[in-house]
């Protein structure tokens, strides 16, 4: 059927429960459950890529340079895993958003034992209605005129879960890639590949949305850190034990 030769590609996605780490009552969780996605590889053809800016690590680019859509803002992300082992392979995707000191308030750190913002400017898992959750590994959705403004960025975030215990690291995915879309029009608008060359890394700030006077900015980080998730809060001013 078509809808046969329009799906193809898999990656692990998973159910919680609630497992607490560190010092400010926020709740990590762990699947007990996974179950498989199927990406729909016709759906992710019809968005357009044609237009789509293709920037390097370090090179920031404006996004209201590419659309004034900013209410409508799909953030997606894509991996490809190469592990051979025993255990799952989990990846996860978090938001922290971050002020002007380089702290990320509990409520503001988005994940997915809290996946979606107090107004609802990010939210892990939606699309806009837009169905292009099927289509990628992970999506975030954006209303970027929706976010507080004390929130000077956005940066966004993948982990390997339990990765030390299964003996799994960042060398063992690859074919990363970030994509800004227009939910909307279901334009791509810019697109990042990240992760070459990482290792021993468990964690990995892919990129960061940021203001800049009047507009909002991408940049492309692809910085791994070992550590996984608790290095990640460390980093962005959350404390964890």
């Amino acid at each position: 059927t078509a809808a046969q030769q329009g799906i193809n590609n898999t990656s692990t996605i998973t159910n919680n429960s609630s497992q607490r780490i560190g010092t400010q009552n926020i709740q990590f969780t762990q699947s007990t459950s996974v179950v498989r996605k199927t990406k729909d590889i016709a759906l992710k053809n019809s968005v357009n890529t044609s237009g789509s800016t293709s920037i390097m690590r370090g090179q920031k680019i404006s996004i209201n340079s590419k659309t004034q859509n900013l209410s409508k803002i799909l953030i997606a992300i894509e991996w490809n895993v190469d592990y051979r082992g025993s255990e799952e392979f989990d990846l996860d995707t978090s938001v922290f958003m971050v002020d002007g000191n380089n702290n990320t308030a509990e409520e503001d750190f988005i994940f997915y034992g809290n996946p979606k913002s107090k107004n609802g400017s990010v939210s892990i898992g939606e699309d806009h209605n837009s169905s292009l959750k099927r289509a990628y590994d992970s999506v975030v959705q954006l209303n970027l005129d929706k976010v507080p403004m004390n929130i000077e960025k956005l940066a966004f975030t993948v982990t390997i879960y339990d990765a030390d215990k299964r003996y799994q690291s960042f060398k063992q995915v690859s074919g990363g890639c970030f994509r800004i879309i227009d939910a909307q029009t279901k334009n791509e608008l810019i697109n990042y590949k990240f992760g070459d060359g990482l290792t021993s890394e468990t964690a990995i700030v892919v990129a960061e949305v940021y203001r800049y006077k009047n507009e909002w900015k991408v940049n492309p980080i692809g910085n791994g850190f070992n550590g996984g998730l608790e290095a990640l809060c460390n980093n962005y001013g959350i404390e964890v034990e």
